[in-house]
């Protein structure tokens, strides 16, 4: 691959324009959290895409599932 071409697979632009790439912080924020990781990404790089309402839709449904997940979580623990 050449220097001047872009690489989509390992580094969109998307995920690289800023100081850090988009992976370098969900592995050190979200490393044991894929819901939020899920979030993270969706929001990061949601101004870089064509549809940012669809992105942010997509990182409230992530959230919402996260949500669920730890209220499910606590309503086991308090039913013990």
């Amino acid at each position: 691959m050449t220097k001047n071409k872009k690489d989509m697979v390992n580094h969109p632009t998307h995920y690289t324009s800023k100081k850090w790439e988009v992976i370098e912080i969900l592995q050190e924020f979200f490393s044991k959290e894929p819901l939020l990781w899920q979030c993270g990404k969706y929001l990061l790089r949601c101004l870089h895409k064509e549809n940012a309402v669809q992105d942010l839709k997509k990182m409230i449904w992530y959230a919402n599932k996260y949500i669920e997940l730890k209220e499910n979580e606590r309503r086991n623990r308090q039913s013990k």
